[in-house]
């Protein structure tokens, strides 16, 4: 699964969970440890990689990995404290 799929996946899932109090949680933490497990993948290939374009193009990837992962764990605990 790529990484542009899991952000869509993950923005539609966090979307729908704002116009619904009972969003699947689960279904958020399995989005978001696809997309860690992504970027593990993502810098294991930026160690692996002498091409100095593709090596920027990764470091992009991961940055927006990165970002996107900060942005779902925190929505991920504003709707579990919700459920409260």
């Amino acid at each position: 699964m790529g990484i542009k799929k899991l952000i869509k996946d993950l923005q539609k899932q966090l979307s729908k969970s704002e116009q619904k109090d009972n969003a699947p949680l689960d279904h958020i933490d399995q989005l978001l440890l696809d997309l860690a497990k992504k970027e593990r993948k993502l810098e294991k290939k930026l160690s692996e990689e002498k091409n100095s374009s593709k090596r920027k193009d990764l470091k992009l990837e991961i940055k927006i990995a990165r970002l996107q992962l900060k942005k779902g764990k925190k929505r991920r605990t504003q709707l579990a404290k919700k459920r409260k």
